[in-house]
């Protein structure tokens, strides 16, 4: 006979040690609705805990890690085998795992957490104190990524900062005001970044293209056009 489960979801920040975490099937207090809007990538680590089932929790005496989402998006799990991680959030992860359970366990509760972030490498190029390549988490930003090159220098245009992505296809590069960013708040500029990103900041509102980015990209960028408005 088909079992029926309700589950309340319970998003936590754990206080000590930052994880992010998704609970299922346990009636708990409200929780910070953003963190389960994470959503999951390849390399993102997970702590799976089954409560009652320890053949069921990540990591566990006989595999001393996490599950960690593969490149194809997905994890194997015992008694599922393939379930796509790549996509969901960590709340409707943590919700699918639990109904997927509960055909096999009754009642089953567990909780789901962030062990460790997938990186993605960044360049930050221009006028910042450390140009170079990061391997930020996938949760990064804008602003996390200049703060990973430890700022911008006296002779950035702060007005004009540019973001280039990977595949561009021809599109100009995003255009952002970090003053807008900054003064007023417009977190909307803080862009979330993704592999192989440029960031450049630029000097007196300048791009020196050829100098500085052209050397870093190769024929995957199809960075084709930068109008003469960002070269102002």
């Amino acid at each position: 006979m088909k079992k029926w489960l309700i589950l309340t979801m319970v998003l936590v920040l754990m206080p000590q040690t930052g994880i992010l975490a998704a609970a299922a099937g346990a009636a708990q207090p409200d929780a910070n609705n953003s963190i389960g809007a994470y959503i999951l990538h390849p390399g993102d680590m997970l702590s799976i805990n089954v409560f009652g089932y320890p053949e069921l929790s990540f990591p566990n005496p006989g595999h001393m890690e996490g599950l960690t989402i593969r490149p194809d998006g997905k994890l194997t799990y015992p008694f599922l085998g393939e379930i796509t991680a790549k996509g969901m959030s960590v709340k409707d992860f943590a919700k699918l795992l639990s109904d997927q359970l509960g055909e096999i366990y009754v009642n089953p509760v567990l909780s789901v957490n962030i062990m460790r972030f997938g990186t993605d490498r960044i360049y930050v190029l221009g006028e910042v104190n450390q140009p170079g390549a990061y391997e930020l988490d996938k949760s990064r930003n804008l602003l996390d990524a200049i703060g990973a090159a430890r700022g911008w220098t006296k002779d950035a245009a702060k007005t004009k900062v540019f973001i280039i992505r990977k595949d561009q296809n021809g599109k100009p590069p995003l255009k952002v005001d970090l003053m807008a960013l900054l003064k007023e708040g417009d977190t909307s500029k803080n862009y979330p970044l993704q592999q192989g990103d440029v960031v450049y900041l630029t000097e007196n509102h300048r791009i020196d293209f050829a100098k500085d980015i052209v050397p870093l990209i190769n024929d995957a960028y199809m960075i084709t056009w930068i109008s003469n408005d960002n070269k102002r």
